[in-house]
């Protein structure tokens, strides 16, 4: 077992002192996220499959300090009915096609919630939030 962290936590740090400080950490493993709830500061997935120049560098970032992915998040509401709903879905796909094409066999997500009926625009929770988790 490797001693991984989601590196969301470290969200105001830039991408190389993100993973330098993983290092320091003792770290192995990083979970990266690439959309969704979180605005994926250091891996988001639209903008690396979009530049494949970028993700190469990252990737090659990452292997420098004897690092690797252990999983790549997008937890979101895909289900919601909403603009968002699109949003977080299309964002859910890009992670996964990600994850694909650099080999990384764990994605973390959700799948959010639904209209409580046809017609609904919110989601059919007892208390909906869209500030989670700032």
């Amino acid at each position: 077992m490797k001693l991984s962290i989601c590196t969301d936590v470290m969200g105001d740090l830039s991408f190389t002192d993100m993973l330098d400080k993983c290092v320091k950490l003792g770290v192995e493993g990083i979970e990266m996220t690439g959309g969704g709830w979180s605005r994926g500061p250091h891996f988001r997935a639209d903008e690396l499959l979009a530049d494949r120049g970028l993700l190469k560098t990252r990737l090659k970032e990452i292997e420098a300090r004897g690092l690797e992915i252990a999983a790549l998040n997008c937890s979101a509401n895909p289900l919601d009915p909403g603009d968002m709903g699109k949003r977080h879905r299309k964002e859910m796909e890009d992670t996964i096609r990600l994850a694909g094409e650099i080999g990384v066999k764990k994605i973390v997500t959700m799948s959010g919630l639904p209209e409580a009926a046809p017609g609904d625009t919110v989601p059919n929770w007892l208390v909906y939030t869209k500030s989670w988790p700032n």
